[in-house]
């Protein structure tokens, strides 16, 4: 009776222990938000980024954001040399995420935006410049994601660029 109860006690806490897990799951993309995790400490840590460190961040998008603010606290975030590689992995991360991020939600850079205007108020805007020009790049190409079809048109010599929302 003892063996049983020790075996289905096994069983259970390895069932358990599993489901936690839920960060080293790769459901729809190629990177677990584990090597996201690890890609940030890796190139904010060392201060320089590999081609694989880079593509982990172009196919991640949004989840990069949570990636930082799980990784670094608020005075690592605040120094100007972490805060200028911090800017470059979210511009990174939506470099191309019409093609490159292949998790949909992860396209919009909800949390991404949450974390530069945190960026902003941890430095007391004395980054305002840069954190401005960062956003500046960021919604264009989030917007050029959502696009069912985009286009120019031409109204006499003028070219207008359109999107059409899916």
């Amino acid at each position: 009776m003892r063996v049983h109860c020790l075996l289905m006690f096994v069983f259970l806490g390895s069932l358990a222990a599993a489901a936690q897990d839920w960060q080293g799951c790769k459901p729809e993309g190629d990177y677990s938000f584990n090597d996201v995790k690890a890609a940030v400490h890796r190139v904010t840590g060392s201060r320089m980024y590999s081609g694989w460190d880079e593509k982990t961040f172009k196919r991640s998008g949004d989840l990069v954001a949570v990636a930082v603010l799980k990784t670094l606290d608020d005075s690592e975030m605040a120094s100007p040399e972490s805060m200028k590689f911090v800017l470059l992995i979210v511009r990174m991360a939506f470099y191309c995420p019409q093609s490159c991020v292949k998790v949909t939600d992860d396209r919009r850079p909800r949390m991404t935006l949450l974390l530069l205007k945190h960026l902003n108020e941890i430095t007391q805007g004395k980054m305002q410049a840069d954190i401005e020009e960062a956003r500046q790049f960021i919604l264009p190409q989030a917007s050029k994601a959502n696009c069912q079809m985009e286009g120019i048109i031409y109204a006499n010599g003028v070219p207008i660029r359109f999107c059409t929302k899916g």
